[in-house]
């Protein structure tokens, strides 16, 4: 009984559930950025059918608990113009994963496309220590007046089974890279320590249940314990009654037939002396 109610406890009464919140713990939140707020402006997951990837469609159907995709963003805390966010996909497996960075690569490996900004061919730069991070940077200017509004850098890289996008712009007119490699460089090693075996399974365990739960099994183990041995007992009293009150009944018919058989056997009372 006691086995049956640790079953059941993990069966019933713990329940799990996705909570794609978790990806949150994949994204690093701050950013060393100089200009940048230190809390990010956005920060939340995004529905799975806004991805235009084919291999995210697929897994969404066939492994939905194991893919989600997070997007977190950052803005200025000057009056100079400087945004940065991250966009992470999680897949099923790594295999899966390389053809998400394929797709990454070569939808954010070309320019941008920039609200009011004309944006120039992109120059390659490395990030050391980030495999194979697909990294650019872009010249852009103000499309209104044609003068130069600063830079945007482009960073996609896979780690496990999860593919980082990385976008930041700049309105400083000096091309430096620093900053994106310094972001990508803390978001890889988040994903090394935080990617094996992250889940966004959640368990729960309700209180109250829990303790109706616990108390119901505990009666259930008790009486299992308790009321076999009862039971016994309580079948041998009631045998033995019914064996006493059968030896009672044998006993008084025996003694009314030896009455009978004494009144059949006795002398009229006439013929009894003294009786004359």
């Amino acid at each position: 009984m006691v086995i049956l109610a640790v079953a059941g406890f993990f069966v019933f009464i713990r329940a799990s559930h996705v909570d794609r919140k978790l990806l949150g713990n994949l994204v690093v939140h701050q950013t060393s950025i100089h200009g940048l707020k230190p809390r990010p402006k956005l920060a939340s997951s995004i529905a799975l059918s806004t991805s235009s990837f084919k291999i995210v469609k697929q897994s969404t159907k066939t492994d939905p608990d194991a893919t989600g995709i997070y997007e977190i963003e950052w803005t200025s805390s000057t009056k100079a113009d400087l945004d940065a966010g991250i966009l992470l996909q999680l897949l099923p497996d790594p295999a899966s994963a390389h053809k998400a960075l394929i797709d990454s690569e070569k939808q954010f490996g070309t320019k941008p496309q920039l609200s009011g900004e004309t944006v120039s061919a992109g120059t390659a730069f490395s990030v050391p220590g980030v495999p194979a991070a697909h990294a650019d940077s872009y010249a852009m200017k103000a499309s209104a007046t044609g003068k130069s509004s600063g830079y945007a850098y482009t960073v996609v890289f896979q780690q496990g089974r999860a593919v980082a996008t990385e976008l930041v712009e700049s309105s400083d007119t000096k091309r430096s890279v620093e900053g994106a490699a310094s972001l990508a460089h803390a978001e890889d090693a988040l994903l090394v320590r935080a990617g094996p075996g992250f889940s966004m399974l959640r368990t729960t365990t309700p209180v109250v249940a829990s303790v109706v739960f616990i108390a119901i099994a505990l009666m259930i183990a008790v009486g299992a314990f308790f009321v076999p041995e009862w039971a016994l007992e309580a079948w041998a009293r009631r045998r033995a009654h019914q064996e006493a009150k059968a030896r009672e009944r044998a006993r008084s018919q025996f003694q009314a037939r030896g009455r009978r058989a004494v009144r059949r056997h006795r002398a009229p009372a006439w013929r009894q002396p003294g009786r004359r």
